[in-house]
């Protein structure tokens, strides 16, 4: 991500903020945003039958080929994603390897012994850590949100 799209917007107060959370946590929960000419809704979905995750829709849609191509993905996809990391090798295989080898001959045998693998996912676990992640985003508008829908209604 770049340093400007790290700074906070003043578009969406820390009230707000704290209410988008607090929807986010709820079992029905639906919050819309537009970023950068793309919409991006944000959906409480069932992952199995007792776990619910954050899902996160680009434009409305998520496509399996986003995953396998990322040249043919949205540009905002790693800033509105998650981003997840994983060892390539067990800790018990590096030691085996280490053992055999020796640190200093292994570096040389498996360069990437001990590298990481990196992939975005469309999931959030919780409400908080998705919006920890949307606060950086500079130029994120709220759009839809109930919260909205019943201020507007006590207001009329």
């Amino acid at each position: 991500m770049s340093e400007q799209n790290q700074v906070s917007t003043p578009a969406i107060t820390k009230e707000q903020w704290q209410q988008i959370e607090d929807e986010l946590s709820g079992m029905f929960a639906c919050v819309k945003f537009n970023y950068q000419g793309s919409e991006i809704i944000v959906k409480r979905e069932r992952k199995n039958e007792s776990t619910t995750l954050l899902v996160v829709y680009i434009d409305g849609q998520i496509q399996g080929g986003w995953f396998t191509n990322p040249e043919d993905a949205p540009t905002i996809l790693p800033e509105v994603w998650s981003k997840r990391t994983m060892a390539r090798y067990k800790p018990k295989y590096i030691a085996s390897i280490e053992k055999i080898y020796g640190k200093r001959q292994a570096k040389k045998e498996y360069p990437d012994l001990h590298s990481r693998r990196e992939w975005f996912e469309p999931f959030f676990s919780k409400s908080s850590v998705l919006c920890r992640q949307f606060k950086k985003l500079k130029g994120l508008e709220l759009t839809d949100a109930y919260f909205l829908k019943t201020k507007q209604a006590n207001v009329a």
